[in-house]
């Protein structure tokens, strides 16, 4: 999840340095208030209420932004592509002088298979 979004638009100034930052706020069972940075466990404060929660937060990521620069890299993301396992082995007998004796064999062993079944279970 990305944190931090630029709070310029194209109106705005490119000096206003400024970016909103999403911050995950949570009531715990004891009636305090805990605000969390996503991204950024380092960044979590508890308080009374809310809005110290929120105050307290937004100093915490001040003091750790300060001197530092936020940019956006675009990154290549592997390919979600499911790759056939099968096309790894397609081919590996082509130059194989022994396959079409071996595809005999398979085919006669299923002709005995099959003539097997047929005798075990005559079919009406």
């Amino acid at each position: 999840m990305n944190s931090f979004s630029s709070a310029t638009s194209p109106n705005r100034s490119q000096e206003n340095n400024e970016v909103l930052v999403n911050v995950i706020v949570k009531q715990q069972a004891d009636g305090r208030t805990m605000a969390i940075v996503p991204g950024l466990p380092e960044l979590q404060v508890e308080a009374s209420d809310r809005t110290t929660a929120l105050a307290q937060i937004q100093q915490r990521l001040e003091s750790h932004l300060a001197g530092a620069e936020i940019v956006s890299l675009s990154v290549k993301l592997p390919s979600h592509e499911q790759k056939n396992p099968w096309l790894a082995m397609a081919g590996v007998f082509k130059d194989d002088p022994q396959f079409e004796q071996m595809l005999a064999a398979i085919e006669n062993y299923r002709q005995e298979v099959d003539k097997s079944t047929e005798d075990t279970f005559p079919q009406e």
